[in-house]
């Protein structure tokens, strides 16, 4: 019996659907202990948007340990520190016009999202909770409260003060109507304190919001004095071309929560970025041991300065994504007679097949055809794509090779 199977508890998932064991990687491919590779269109969840062992960052973490600089350090101030935050401000803050202050918070988008949602109800006196169908915030207790994907679970314990809304992809006077009677209402008792929004859903099948109806919930939200949280843990960082997912919107954010591929290497970090006059924390209010990674801050400020200082990544995110796009599409015109949906923005994609043993078997043929994807949506009907924003062409291109003859095998099986 292996030690994964003796020791390891029964709640590990992915390698359940993934079964090897994975030894190297770097940029797209993934080799096991045995030396066969495989593509990786699934970046650790989005945690791995610029590649594995991207060799610029790899570069940094490597002098930053032999040259023996802090690791942990809490919320003092470091040199990676300010480096970082000067990144921050000069390559993302300032070209949106974005006038927020940063609060590191620990090295999960859970704890970032539990920390927007405690300052909300500080701020506004109320602790009643909007959030959306879909939604997934994360695996601590309110975050994962609050996350309607996981309505059921026996880890999920939805709270009394929480009401999901529809997803929105074309906004309906209906639907805006519902919006308004929702925030200006109690639920359980409670007033709202806050909206909490992926702007485009991950875990929810790669499901971008109508921005129409970004915009009204601004609208609606600064009329009521309710905070507006964004969560971009997976959608951020450019995995949908721009920085945020949000941007080209009007939804104008109190609060935005990014994680996952802000180190650029995969390193734990998480952060808020949190609106000037909002900022109500007192000194020590909201902590955590593991808010100062600097290896990640150092990780994280040569991610912004290669590939944030112009439009180049954006355009190229951009353009993967219609490729993407493009070979999805095709795949539901040959393969679902045009019944499968496609969805998405840049290299956050998915086909969505209405069929949960579908997806699973698309997903299983891909891995037999040594291509990494994963599966999600209500039913998990959608196989997800994930792949890294720096991805060669030739490499994306096989991988839609092997996703659609995947397709073409899970669809002849049935």
């Amino acid at each position: 019996m292996s030690p994964f199977d003796e020791i390891e508890s029964n709640v590990r998932y992915y390698c359940r659907r993934w079964p090897a064991v994975f030894s190297t990687a770097r940029g797209s491919t993934i080799v096991d202990e045995d030396g066969v590779e495989y593509l990786d269109f699934f970046a650790g969840a989005g945690a791995l948007s610029y590649g594995h062992n991207n060799p610029v960052l790899v570069d940094v973490a490597i002098e930053h340990l032999r040259a023996g600089k802090i690791l942990h350090s809490l919320d003092t101030f470091t040199v990676e520190k300010r480096r970082f935050l000067d990144a921050m401000q000069r390559h993302v803050l300032a070209p949106r016009q974005l006038d927020m202050v940063i609060q590191t918070v620990g090295p999960t988008g859970a704890t970032a999202v539990e920390a927007a949602l405690q300052l909300a109800q500080r701020i506004t006196g109320h602790r009643a909770v909007v959030g959306f169908a879909g939604s997934y915030h994360g695996m601590t207790y309110r975050a994962a409260s609050i996350s309607a994907s996981m309505a059921g679970r026996a880890t999920s314990a939805h709270l009394k003060d929480f009401v999901a809304l529809p997803f929105v992809a074309n906004v309906t006077e209906a639907d805006l109507e519902l919006l308004d009677r929702t925030l200006r209402s109690a639920v359980d008792g409670q007033r709202i304190g806050a909206v909490i929004i992926e702007p485009t859903q991950g875990e929810g099948g790669a499901r971008p919001f109508d921005p129409a109806y970004l915009g009204a919930i601004r609208e609606i939200a600064r009329e009521l004095g309710i905070l507006v949280i964004a969560d971009e843990v997976q959608a951020g960082v450019g995995r949908t071309g721009p920085f945020f997912s949000f941007e080209g919107s009007a939804l104008d954010p109190d609060i935005v929560c990014v994680s996952k591929s802000i180190s650029g290497l995969g390193l734990p970090m998480a952060l808020n970025l949190i609106r000037r006059g909002l900022d109500a924390w007192t000194p020590g209010e909201f902590s955590g041991t593991f808010r100062g990674n600097n290896l990640a801050f150092a990780t994280s400020a040569a991610m912004l300065e290669t590939y944030w200082t112009d439009s180049n990544l954006e355009k190229g995110t951009e353009q993967r994504g219609l490729v993407v796009r493009a070979g999805l599409e095709d795949m539901s015109r040959q393969y679902g007679n045009g019944s499968f949906v496609v969805r998405g923005n840049g290299l956050l994609c998915g086909l969505d097949v209405r069929d949960t043993q579908l997806a699973t078997d698309i997903a299983e043929a891909a891995f037999g055809r040594r291509l990494i994807v994963e599966t999600c949506g209500a039913g998990d009907t959608t196989v997800k794509l994930l792949p890294a924003l720096v991805i060669d062409e030739e490499q994306l291109a096989d991988g839609l090779t092997r996703l659609g003859d995947a397709v073409a095998q899970a669809c002849s099986a049935r």
